[in-house]
């Protein structure tokens, strides 16, 4: 089974992805900013100054992490990037360590020159933030280097040279090459483009050291992103396509088994610091840190169409180019069909995994950020596209390849835009996207059209009740004794039940609906009151009116609303209101849930819960 296919003597696409590489260093350099490591990149990054400025690689001791967050908000808004052992207080990480293994070398870059007075030794100075932003660009030269490797063993010079522009120009692998290197894509790619070029030389050449930095390439994209050990699907599948090609590929790996348990060993050596790691801190060589029931996978979820189509953030919307990919399966399977099962079947399960992850549009990314780590594989069908419209004549090559031309300088258009905050990077809709379609700036009047606004801290006030359908779902005057969970007593002023609540009864009776009983929107408000009484002399804490939303995993969207003792009279009744903006909902099964809590160990009295929703019309 050889797939050896001539390759070109010419130099010419070195000295494209020469250029390519140029500009990407010249954007990425414009693009610097002082607050690189930040969000999601802190949490990748923390592993190095835990370990080599504070000496603590367990991350036994987070004081340092907090005061950081408290002098320098702009690098997150909270510590989510810590997740929990088993017991649920132990400090663990919560991304794997793959992307910090990747910025090490210019980590220590970064630090030296601290050391040498370049800035404070302290993990976040500007040496660091340059060293690693610039130095990640490495990466981005690997990962070309490598594309261009496995273009040349199934296309001309040519077609190669084109199919490297579309794939850097032409998608949202510009934005995550500059602006955003510093982020999992760029490495992904990376890994994925050696992943394929070894495959493709082990079916070669059957050489040992190729099926190595093929199960090295696997494992560091396991550390990097652990859904993405499908991949492994790659170099299992390439060269299969019909019974004999099967039995053809057994014989194969049976004769070389020596090679595959030593590649085996060789990845799981890659892989054994995260797991050991993992083993110390929670008992378990393989745990899942990825603790945040309203950000995860859900297989059973998927949102193929928003990943695709949305105008949010869907692919094909904003990677259009990338229809040429998909064109290009069927000439795939009719020339190269040792590889089209591989692609196919890996982009599938690729696909049907990222498409499956809650926050389906992943943050503030352009386009569809995990599809990035595919594209060295649909370069393949990419480039077959292209070497079609290559050999045809007439009209449909100049259509084809003004068509493919104009999509490339659209994506640069669209990417600028975005850059720019002319197509917004949380709250595109697809009446906005058309307003400002073409344009360099916002049109009055465009900003009505962006979907609901969010604040990141939990802030939010509904401004104006007047735009919702308001009803009330939920009441409680406990005057039914029976039906109330709550100690009950009477109050002989009011002439009626009231709730009592004291250490032995924290909680008052609980409202709960599902999130799709209430809108089919993608938000509502929800607003509860309660009348409270604390007795004179009373020096606890007052209660508290407690919103989150429930699914089988916990809740997430959590938040307490409380009083403060020196601004409630005590004596009597006074009412507490709060209200409560829905978070991005996961599953619009997960449900509503809201009660009071009370913190205090002294009694207090509480009546009238009520609780309205506020659907948008």
């Amino acid at each position: 089974m050889n797939f050896r296919i001539p390759v070109s003597t010419s130099s010419l696409s070195r000295v494209t992805v020469f250029a390519l590489f140029a500009v990407l260093v010249v954007m990425r350099i414009l693009q610097l900013t002082p607050n690189e490591l930040s969000w999601d990149v802190f949490g990748y990054y923390i592993y190095l100054p835990a370990t080599f400025i504070h000496h603590d690689p367990l991350l036994r001791d987070t004081a340092w992490l907090h005061e950081l967050i408290r002098m320098r908000p702009e690098i997150s808004g909270t510590l989510y990037q810590l997740s929990t052992a088993p017991d649920n207080s132990t400090p663990i990480y919560f991304f794997l360590m793959g992307t910090a293994i990747c910025y090490l070398p210019f980590f220590l870059i970064g630090h030296a020159a601290a050391l040498l007075g370049a800035g404070p030794a302290d993990g976040f100075s500007a040496p660091y933030q340059i060293a690693l932003a610039v130095g990640c660009l490495f990466y981005v030269w690997l990962g070309l280097v490598h594309l261009r490797r496995i273009l040349l063993r199934f296309f001309s010079e040519g077609v190669s040279n084109a199919t490297l522009v579309v794939i850097v120009l032409g998608t949202n692998y510009l934005h995550f090459a500059t602006m955003k290197d510093l982020e999992t894509a760029n490495f992904l790619f990376c890994w994925m483009s050696i992943m394929v070029w070894n495959t493709l030389r082990w079916h070669e050449d059957r050489k040992c050291t190729n099926l190595l930095w093929t199960a090295i390439s696997i494992a560091m994209i396991i550390l990097i992103k652990p859904s993405e050990i499908v991949c492994g699907l790659v170099p299992l599948l390439w060269g299969v396509y019909d019974g004999p090609s099967l039995r053809t590929k057994l014989t194969l790996l049976g004769t070389h088994w020596k090679d595959l348990l030593l590649a085996v060993v060789v990845g799981l050596l890659v892989l054994s610091p995260q797991l050991l790691y993992w083993k110390t801190m929670t008992g378990s060589f393989v745990y899942d840190s990825y603790k945040n029931p309203g950000v995860g996978l859900d297989l059973s979820q998927p949102h193929i169409l928003n990943v695709l189509f949305s105008f949010r953030k869907g692919w094909l919307v904003y990677t259009p180019v990338m229809i040429f990919a998909l064109a290009g399966l069927l000439p795939l399977y009719r020339r190269q069909r040792e590889a089209f099962w591989s692609v196919v079947i890996y982009s599938a399960v690729a696909v049907y995994i990222l498409s499956s992850w809650s926050e389906w549009w992943y943050g503030a990314s352009y386009s569809i950020r995990p599809m990035i780590t595919l594209y060295p594989l649909l370069a393949l069908p990419l480039g077959h596209a292209l070497a079609v419209i290559a050999e045809r004549k007439g009209a449909v090559r100049i259509i084809g390849a003004s068509l493919a031309g104009l999509l490339v300088v659209f994506n640069c258009f669209q990417l600028w835009q975005f850059d720019h905050w002319v197509l917004h990077p949380y709250r595109t809709t697809q009446a906005y996207y058309w307003a400002v379609f073409g344009r360099t700036s916002v049109p009055e009047g465009a900003a009505k059209l962006l979907s609901f606004d969010r604040s990141f801290d939990g802030s939010d006030r509904m401004e104006d009740a007047s735009h919702y359908d308001r009803r009330t779902i939920g009441s409680y005057t406990f005057e039914d004794v029976a039906n109330t969970d709550a100690l009950v007593m009477m109050d002989t002023l009011m002439n009626g039940h009231v709730a009592q609540l004291d250490s032995a009864h924290t909680y008052s009776p609980t409202f709960e609906f599902p999130f799709n009983s209430v809108t089919d929107k993608d938000y509502f408000w929800a607003k509860a009151s309660v009348r409270v009484f604390l007795p004179e002399g009373y020096i606890g804490e007052p209660p508290c009116l407690v919103f989150s939303m429930e699914r089988k995993e916990g809740s997430y969207g959590y938040r307490t609303l409380c009083g403060s003792v020196g601004a409630v009279e005590q004596g009597r009744w006074i009412t507490f209101e709060a209200e409560y903006l829905t978070p991005p909902i996961r599953d619009v099964r997960d449900r509503l849930k809201v009660y009071v809590w009370h913190r205090g160990k002294q009694l207090v009295l509480i009546d009238d819960l009520e609780l309205e929703v506020f659907s948008p019309r």
